[in-house]
């Protein structure tokens, strides 16, 4: 299977910006060790953490479900080894998917993104 595979496995180090906010969606990521961190911009100018993904985890994937922009940066918070998954390959598994789980997902990223959304909007208490 080696170089047939579309996906990419690369290490990245702590502060690594894999994509930013209201970027395109062309990719989803693995994370095989490490941990990224999922930022959001509020309102008020300042950064939000609203999640930190690890081993075993997927991030990136909600654009390449409902076909909007990236809702957050991620950026490595301790270094990573991820795999990407291309945009192509990942919508052709999703194809294979029952079309009702489809649409769930489609309904639950719309969800998630409307959260994220209220909370860019919520002054950060500390």
């Amino acid at each position: 299977m080696a170089g047939s595979s579309p996906f990419t496995r690369q290490s990245f180090p702590d502060g690594t910006v894999l994509f930013r906010e209201g970027d395109a969606a062309d990719a989803a990521y693995m994370v095989e060790s490490g941990v990224v961190e999922m930022v959001v911009r509020c309102v008020d100018g300042s950064e939000r953490i609203i999640g930190t993904v690890g081993p075993g985890e997927m991030f990136g994937e909600m654009g390449l479900i409902d076909d909007r922009p990236r809702m957050a940066t991620a950026r490595v918070a301790m270094e990573a080894m991820l795999v990407r998954i291309p945009a192509a390959a990942f919508k052709a598994q999703l194809k294979t998917v029952n079309p009702i789980m489809t649409r769930v997902l489609v309904q639950l990223a719309k969800r998630l993104r409307a959260l994220s959304h209220e909370l860019t909007l919520t002054p950060r208490g500390d």
